[in-house]
């Protein structure tokens, strides 16, 4: 996701009509801990994924197990 200067800019822009300038530091910190969980969540499926693949694909590390 690549963002231009100048969408950043609208981006801010509208978030300063819609939010009070005294809470953009707020918001902006719950956006930031929001993407960090989704990305841990992805990280956690995309593990339990290729977990999976493997004990398909090698049978016999899953007998070991």
């Amino acid at each position: 996701m690549n963002f231009s200067i100048s969408e950043i800019i609208v981006i801010l822009l509208i978030a300063l009509l819609v939010i009070k300038p005294e809470q953009l530091p707020e918001v902006a910190n719950t956006l930031g801990q929001f993407a960090k969980s989704i990305r841990r969540m992805f990280a956690k499926v995309k593990n339990e994924m290729n977990g999976l693949i493997d004990s398909v694909e090698n049978p016999a590390e899953r007998k070991r197990e």
